[in-house]
């Protein structure tokens, strides 16, 4: 069971505010994307190839280096830059 401690604290991680009123809301979304998943952990997967993909890995693209924006270039529209590179809050709590 989701509680409106843990909507809260996933907030709070998440760095979004939500309104008391939306609590509901959110808990009832949260609680059906948990019970699919439990659904989806109850499928037997027994017989399926771990190596299957969506898409084979032959089909991906090489990785070449090409021609791109340079530092300055790059980071010149940015609203903070520090030591040549683009300056974010920090996210860790």
């Amino acid at each position: 069971m989701i509680t409106d401690s843990d909507i809260k604290h996933i907030a709070r991680l998440s760095n979004l505010e939500i309104a008391e009123n939306e609590i509901e809301s959110f808990k009832h979304d949260l609680e059906q994307v948990v019970n699919y998943v439990n659904t989806l952990s109850k499928i037997d997967t027994s017989g399926v190839d771990i190596k299957n993909q969506a898409v084979s890995l032959e089909e991906l693209r090489l990785d070449e280096v090409k021609p791109s924006l340079s530092q300055n270039e790059a980071i010149k529209n940015a609203p903070k830059k520090r030591a040549g590179g683009f300056s974010v809050p920090a996210v860790i709590e």
